[in-house]
């Protein structure tokens, strides 16, 4: 009771597929089966003490299978009325707490008005698509379609075994990126974006990780979409040091430049911003000349993106 599960805004949105959610509920309907247990996999977390006796744990690692098991559960409130104030009062909800809308958990801040629609019943309200929704509508389906009763499949969620690791709350250490760097957790793995995103906010207190990352990431991240934000990080690293970088560098090449430079958070993040609108108008041919717009549309056509870092330099 009276714990939030807190995504911070460093994290990468829900992205959990079918496929990992299909195997999540084929675990679970094993062990109704069997009778036995299953390893979930480990949680890390940094705790911290709120008002009203309550705590937030910041979660570093397990938000991709903590998110999905909080969606499967309402799934079975919904198609179970029998034990549906129990997982709503027990597992979903902190009903005396006003802090996130009475939510046990706080999704990144991208997934949290599909999340919210969800978990308030107001899902034809919500407008747009989500990962959040498609896989709260799977596991319905997969509830609708199972051999087992719903109860018999809650009970079983028992049996389901994590290990949880509590780290210290001096956020300014390494500890908790070196662990998030290492940690080799189930589902879609890390991007090179995902874990530059992570060196650069983790480090700070959480009201300035919101700030920065509303002030700067998000606009990036509106800019660019899939590999085009890696094959940005990988330009602008190359027209910064004045090397190759290949793809699978991308990252540890980003950790050296930010120590070499001697960069602060928010240098870092203002010069990536400029760098990336720069890198947006050779990507659409929208700078301010339009005869160099004629002669970049030309390299576009042509695929050779190799002279993007030398193209930014100018």
């Amino acid at each position: 009771n009276k714990i939030i599960f807190d995504i911070p805004v460093f994290q990468r949105n829900y992205e959990w597929r079918m496929q990992q959610c299909q195997q999540l509920f084929k675990d679970l309907s094993d062990l109704v089966k069997n009778n036995n247990e299953h390893f979930l996999g480990t949680i890390v977390y940094v705790r911290e003490s709120t008002d009203n006796l309550s705590a937030l744990e910041r979660i570093i690692d397990g938000q991709q299978r903590l998110t999905s098991c909080m969606l499967l559960l309402k799934a079975m409130a919904d198609a179970d009325s029998e034990i549906k104030d129990e997982i709503e009062e027990q597992y979903l909800t902190n009903k005396y707490l006003a802090d996130n809308q009475h939510l046990k958990l706080r999704s990144v801040e991208r997934d949290r008005p599909a999340y919210r629609a969800i978990m308030s019943d107001k899902l034809d309200e919500f407008e747009g698509t989500s990962k959040v929704v498609e896989n709260y509508e799977y596991f319905k389906d997969c509830l609708a379609d199972s051999e087992f009763k719903v109860n018999e499949l809650f009970s079983a969620m028992a049996r389901m075994n994590i290990v949880y690791i509590e780290l210290n709350d001096d956020v300014s250490g390494e500890n908790p990126q070196v662990i998030f760097e290492s940690l080799n957790s189930t589902g879609v793995s890390l991007s090179p974006t995902d874990l530059v995103r992570n060196y650069l906010l983790m480090r700070l207190n959480v009201d300035l990780q919101e700030s920065l990352y509303r002030e700067y990431w998000v606009k990036i991240e509106n800019l660019f979409t899939g590999n085009i934000f890696t094959e940005f990080l990988r330009h602008y690293l190359i027209n910064r040091t004045h090397s190759i970088v290949n793809w699978n560098a991308v990252y540890d090449t980003y950790k050296d430049y930010f120590v070499d430079q001697q960069l602060t958070t928010q240098g870092a993040l203002k010069e990536l911003y400029q760098y990336a609108r720069y890198y947006n108008d050779l990507l659409n041919g929208t700078t301010v000349s339009d005869g160099f717009n004629r002669l970049v549309n030309n390299i576009n056509i042509m695929g050779r993106k190799v002279v993007y870092p030398y193209l930014m330099k100018l």
